[in-house]
């Protein structure tokens, strides 16, 4: 933890009290400045308004005065003190909560029990790994890790395994030391890593490349390398690699020892390695997050990888674990493994529910439920009314009037003042916003730690040098240590944020639902403000992954989870938390489609081809573990015969075979399911008839994704609006694709929404979702920035990256489908503009768009002011390229003072990496002309 994070739980712990708050405070502001006094002022007249008044600075002389308008300017959170407590011995706010323990007992260590370090010879790890594990902070395990790890056949990659254990309980450390143990002692063999968010995959990334630096293969004990001579000659190490949507590598998956996939990813990857006869080359199969297998959307991929791999019967080891998994017996004979279920947290957590500016103790779910359910009953009963262990007073502000918002309010800022951090849980994106904004404006700004508020200046320095622009909402959060986290911001926004809290730099953090499941972010205190996710109650599972993320492991002494109630929501919760977490069961059923789509697939790479052959790969699937067989025997022959009447497969000469088309390969190479499958081709087969070559919209068209569920909705004025300033080229295009004008006016003068009731109006629907998007994709590939298509369409920007991301992968699988097609030309067209897609530039600056950091509308900026090739960066000088720079920003910020010094910082480094960049890419340029010549 940081130093300075220490200070201020050093300074504020147990000493100030609420008036010394409400007396001594500064505000933190962005474009700040400490003077040579000590003193703070307003440098910027662009900053939001909130006035500073007396207070101090790590100790420093105290900042200037501001006048009284303060006081209607900002929040005092109200006052937490223990129920039994009189007016003159009300707990202050920088105390601990009193329901802290005194003294938690420590885990055993490697003195108590020596099996509880890795170094252990049991384990049989390099000493290199075990360094490796120490520096990252890994100094020993717990009993649990010790007991799972030493199990029969585990160690050997022998034995498959499924296990369970609760958030923060360190699951992921057992599945790490298997599968680099696996693939150190048998050079040949891959690992497949497999999570559900690309989040995940890139903390995941970081993680595993610092764990295996320098860590080499016994290559001399494997007999794989004689038959790969090309592989003798490349380096020992052992190399990490990230495949997910929108990921760029440059090591093929012949040269990479462990993958860290996206299920989709690792489905194509497992793919290809059985039609290539490579599958023997997968030693170990990792699952994390097993409990995705419920997900209707996503869950029956993971659910195909591992079938695959158990029918082929090779020598693969697959792990499996989750912190939510009701029941893994099932799934471990599914996967034919052992199973083991670990309870231990590191860290206890302690419950409560807070009501009507009441905070209720409970130990377990029955507690709570039955406290809540007497706080409902008022007077009804003879059952005496529980009592708080802890009160807030109520707020005198206006914004604060309703309970749950004084509570949020109050329980963050109390933790944020005795240097802990607060995870803040809230139902929207909006919702979060609003809600980080309430916090700042309540929280303490007296002895904040030097260095804590320059890191803050420089979070918010570096938000504001990205080129894709930032959340203006940061301006008025960051420096008083809040952060937000949503999917409406973009991927560099939402790292920053996250890397700021989670070293201590920011002590709040809002966030919806999606950062329990997407990122790990603990907390000392987790507070769900409702327990509603949007218009719905959050599931249980949801529930336990969102508490979960309460205590730190190495930083707290105990997790907290605060859930702040209404009335009216009052016994939906009760009910929520006695509610069993829903069994994991198979998605590959008739409602959800997914059968088909596992059938086509082993046709498709020729994994089987007779009916035998599939009903056996059948039986290994987790659909024949949990429904009657004679169902699922129902539904493989409804399935072989719609995919027969799709032209996907069809039967061979031989009886009861069966084989794919050239549809169905294509389908199955791109990554499709069959019924976007055969939507895109009817799109393509209409594009080759007539493509529109004459502008750029029809192929942009072509390469938006098909799955629009994840596209937003369509402003039928600004698509009206867009429709109008087409060429008579880019009209055709639209045409052709089936866009009629008077449908869209028709919709725009009455306000009327699609319908998606018939098979026919969902393809509709499919067709004008597309035709939006097209033009944001369009918009994008002409350099326009993020941040103005996000205004131009009323889409989030967060939303729009995830687009231009998105559309890169399912640009590359059209290409595919053109190659097994046997479509040569329009596959060539497409290849194309796909550099366009990755550059988000016009074709005249794809080669300056190579260059770090200079991509779209940077690009153009650097070409208009005389910088128009990769030669003229790689001998600019750093900070003549910064006021070049400056011209790209979205927001034209006029800062002065700390704030414009903090980032005319940022961007010179920025600068420096571009000319740096541009040099290494300008000297292969030079070694490729001196090789031709």
């Amino acid at each position: 933890m940081a130093a300075g994070w220490q200070n201020i739980a050093n300074t504020h712990y147990g000493q100030s009290t609420s008036l010394d708050l409400a007396r001594h405070q500064t505000s933190a502001l962005a474009g700040t400045k400490r003077q040579g006094d000590g003193t703070v002022r307003i440098d910027s007249a662009r900053q939001p308004l909130v006035p500073v008044f007396h207070g101090t600075i790590s100790g420093d002389q105290p900042v200037s005065a501001h006048s009284r308008e303060y006081y209607k300017t900002r929040l005092k959170a109200s006052r937490i003190h223990a129920a039994n407590d009189s007016n003159d011995n009300k707990q202050s706010l920088g105390r601990p909560p009193v329901s802290l323990p005194p003294h938690i007992p420590s885990t055993p260590g490697p003195t108590q029990n020596p099996l509880l370090t890795l170094r252990h010879p049991r384990y049989g790890l390099p000493i290199k790994l075990v360094d490796n594990f120490e520096a990252c902070g890994v100094r020993s395990i717990y009993p649990w890790q010790s007991s799972c790890l030493l199990g029969r056949g585990l160690l050997t990659g022998e034995q498959n395994l499924v296990y369970t254990a609760p958030t923060g309980g360190g699951k992921s450390l057992v599945a790490d030391v298997l599968l680099l143990k696996k693939i150190i002692e048998n050079p040949g063999k891959k690992a497949i890593l497999v999570l559900p968010y690309v989040a995940l995959v890139q903390e995941k990334l970081k993680w595993l490349r610092s764990l295996v630096d320098g860590v080499t293969k016994n290559t001399e004990e494997s007999p794989h390398l004689v038959h790969h001579p090309t592989w003798q000659q490349s380096s020992n190490l052992i190399r990490v690699v990230g495949y997910f949507g929108g990921s760029k590598s440059t090591v093929n998956w012949a040269d990479c020892d462990v993958a860290v996939c996206t299920i989709e990813k690792a489905n194509s990857l497992v793919n290809n390695s059985i039609e290539e006869g490579k599958d023997g080359e997968i030693g170990v199969l990792v699952l994390d997050e097993l409990h995705m297998l419920n997900d209707e959307h996503r869950g029956y991929i993971m659910e195909l990888v591992a079938t695959k791999l158990l029918s082929i019967g090779s020598n693969v080891q697959i792990i499996g674990m989750s912190a939510t998994l009701p029941n893994p017996e099932l799934l471990a004979d599914w996967l034919r493994a052992k199973f083991y279920i670990a309870k231990y947290r590191p860290i206890p957590i302690e419950e409560h529910l807070v009501y009507e500016n009441g905070i209720y103790s409970t130990s377990n779910a029955d507690d709570f439920c039955r406290t809540a359910s007497q706080l409902t009953t008022r007077g009804l009963t003879p059952t005496p009314r529980p009592q708080p262990s802890r009160t807030i007073e109520s707020s005198v502000h206006k914004q604060l009037e309703s309970p749950v918002l004084n509570a949020v309010v109050a329980l963050a800022v109390e933790t944020a003042s005795s240097g802990h951090g607060a995870l803040v849980f809230c139902s929207s994106r909006a919702g979060v916003e609003r809600m980080a904004i309430l916090i700042s404006d309540a929280m303490p700004t007296t002895n904040i730690a030097a260095d804590i508020w320059d890191k803050r200046q420089d979070v918010l320095a570096s938000l504001r040098a990205l080129p894709a622009g930032f959340e203006a909402t940061f301006s008025q959060t960051i420096l008083h240590g809040v952060g937000f986290h949503h999917a409406g911001l973009t991927v560099e926004e939402r790292a920053m944020v996250a890397e700021a809290y989670d070293t201590g730099i920011l002590k709040v953090m809002v966030a919806t639902c999606s950062l329990a499941a997407g990122i790990n972010l603990p907390a000392r205190r987790v507070i769900l403000s409702g327990a509603r996710m949007g218009r719905d109650l959050v599931g249980p599972a949801m529930l336990r992954q969102m508490r979960g993320r309460a205590g730190r492991k190495g930083k707290d002494e105990v997790g907290e989870t605060y859930l702040c109630c209404l009335k009216s929501e009052l016994e939906d919760v009760a009910e929520l938390l006695q509610a069993e977490i829903p069994p994991v069961v198979s998605c590959l059923i008739p409602e959800k489609r997914g059968i088909s789509r596992a059938l086509l697939e082993i046709i498709g790479i020729r994994m089987v081809s007779s009916r035998e052959a599939l009903d056996q790969h059948v039986h290994s699937s987790l659909l024949w573990h949990t429904t009657a067989h004679d169902v699922v025997n129902k539904m493989v022959d409804a399935s072989i015969e719609e995919l027969i009447s799709q032209r996907l497969i069809q039967r061979t000469e031989f009886e009861n075979c069966l084989e794919p088309t050239k549809l169905g390969t294509a389908v199955v190479a791109s990554g499709l399911t069959p019924e976007d499958g055969v939507f895109v081709h009817s799109e393509l087969t209409r594009a080759l008839q007539s493509l529109v070559m004459d502008g750029d919209l029809h192929i942009f068209y072509l390469f938006t994704p098909v799955q629009t569920t994840g596209l937003s909705d369509i402003s039928w004025l600004t698509f009206r609006n867009q429709l109008e300033a087409l060429d008579e080229s880019g009209l055709r295009a639209l045409g052709l694709v089936g866009i009629k004008p008077a449908f869209v006016n028709r919709l725009v003068n009455s306000g009327a929404e699609l319908k998606e009731g018939t098979a026919e109006e969902i393809r509709v629907a499919r067709v004008y979702r597309r035709a939006y998007a097209a033009f944001q994709l369009r918009d994008l590939c002409n350099e326009a920035t993020i941040h103005d298509v996000s205004l131009k369409y009323s889409v989030p920007r967060g939303q729009v990256q995830n687009l231009s991301q998105t559309c890169h992968g399912f640009a590359a699988g059209m290409i595919k489908f053109c190659e097994r097609m046997q479509w040569g030309m329009l596959g060539a067209v497409l290849e194309h503009m796909l550099d366009r897609l990755r550059a988000g530039a016009r074709a005249d600056l794809l080669e300056m768009a190579q260059v770090a950091f200079v991509k779209s509308r940077m690009a153009r900026i650097f070409w208009e002011n005389g910088f128009k090739s990769v030669r003229a960066l790689s001998e600019a000088d750093p900070q003549s390229l910064v006021p070049v720079m400056m011209q790209a920003q979205v927001r034209k910020l006029r800062l002065q003072g700390a704030a414009a010094e903090k980032l005319n910082a940022k961007l010179v480094v920025k600068a420096g990496i571009i000319v740096q960049s541009a040099s290494r890419l300008w000297e292969r340029q030079q070694m490729v002309q001196w090789e031709e010549e």
